[in-house]
């Protein structure tokens, strides 16, 4: 192996850097949680709940929160199949509340909101968790190119394992890698953040979250997406510790292990007894978390209201798409614009809703979802 010297101390090229001044963020990033019970609509005790014209594919409605004046979340409830409980509620909360508030402040707003509904906790459904952390320190695109010339090994079973690159100046650059499937108990990314940033304008809290507590250069994101199957495994979990940051980091750990663990490749015949290729020094991290709290200040309502007027424009688009007679030149803006503004989810949520929207109360007569179908795809 080829070393490199730093401050008269030979060092394996793959160091990262003074691992004393590393910085990091952990936060969770998304959450929908499994409550029970019948939600009501209207206001009470500060909280709005707001009923949808439409629900989903799954269920029957959809209600968008809003507590203290600030857009909490969203819930639907009252399932379209009988196999699903008629009593499940499912309610994924608002990205920006994981970041300008601290854990104590959004686990008390989330039991109120959920006690004002009259509903019961019952588990999660979906849990994102993410650590943040400078390219001064971690080498990511290193790290790959180690993993793609033998000199690392991913321990554990078979799992599929895809890299994200694009060119620059002629060059291909490495933004990014996943493990196993979207669909699994655990799927794990990372990329490049700052690239990704620069799309996502209207996130401006994850930015003043790296700058309060000084984390700088070029930002990479390690996340685990973690599913119901995944988390009713895990020992402790309820709707107080879920928002403790050293429970999150434990869960964090426990979906990394035998998942996404390097180890070096000396030609052992068993991967797990070669010694461990650290990437990232996870001690180091575990005091870094517990140092900072992540707060940063209230979501600038100036930047809700421009979400929302990117969305009504979609809308706008799409109205038009299908009152002309699939226009495809109304649908060319929808994609940069779902792109630029980070609303793929939001957009994968409505769109049948709208369809049904035009086709009853705007009576457009010929809507053709295999055209549309086509149509958008030939944009991809």
């Amino acid at each position: 192996m080829l070393k490199t010297e730093k401050q008269g101390v030979n060092v394996p090229d793959r160091y990262n850097g003074d691992l004393l001044d590393a910085v990091y963020s952990f936060n969770m990033d998304y959450l929908i949680l499994n409550l029970s019970g019948k939600p009501f609509t209207g206001i009470r005790d500060g909280l709005k709940i707001e009923a949808a014209d439409y629900g989903t594919k799954v269920y029957q409605h959809r209600a968008e929160l809003t507590y203290l004046d600030e857009v909490f979340g969203s819930i639907v409830y009252s399932p379209r199949s009988s196999v699903i409980n008629e009593n499940l509620v499912q309610m994924q909360i608002e990205n920006h509340l994981f970041y300008t508030l601290t854990p104590d402040e959004l686990r008390e707003q989330v039991k109120t909101v959920i006690d004002i509904l009259g509903l019961e906790f019952e588990g999660i459904n979906r849990m994102d968790l993410a650590l943040d952390f400078s390219g001064n320190h971690h080498d990511v695109p290193s790290m790959l190119r180690n993993i793609f010339n033998g000199e690392c090994l991913i321990s554990g079973r078979e799992k599929d394992f895809n890299v994200y690159t694009k060119t620059r100046k002629g060059q291909v650059r490495y933004t990014g890698m996943q493990l196993g499937k979207r669909s699994s108990s655990r799927f794990c990314r990372i990329y490049n953040k700052t690239l990704q940033m620069e799309k996502e304008a209207l996130k401006p809290y994850i930015k003043d979250v790296w700058d309060k507590i000084g984390l700088d250069g070029e930002i990479w994101r390690f996340e685990y997406q973690l599913s119901n199957k995944f988390l009713t495994e895990m020992e402790g979990l309820t709707i107080d510790n879920i928002f403790d940051r050293q429970y999150l980091f434990g869960l964090f750990q426990a979906a990394r292990s035998n998942h996404f663990e390097l180890r070096e490749n000396t030609g052992k015949t068993e991967v797990n007894k070669e010694k461990e290729y650290r990437f990232i020094d996870f001690s180091v991290v575990k005091k870094s978390i517990s140092i900072f709290s992540g707060i940063v200040g209230k979501l600038a309502r100036t930047i809700k209201e421009t979400f929302i007027g990117q969305q009504r424009m979609i809308k706008g688009l799409l109205r038009s798409y299908f009152s002309r007679n699939h226009d495809i030149r109304f649908l060319l803006p929808i994609r940069r614009i779902l792109d630029d503004f980070d609303l793929w989810e939001w957009y994968n949520t409505k769109f049948s809703q709208y369809v049904a929207e035009f086709r009853q109360r705007e009576l457009i007569k010929i809507i053709s979802l295999n055209q549309y179908e086509m149509d958008f795809q030939l944009e991809c």
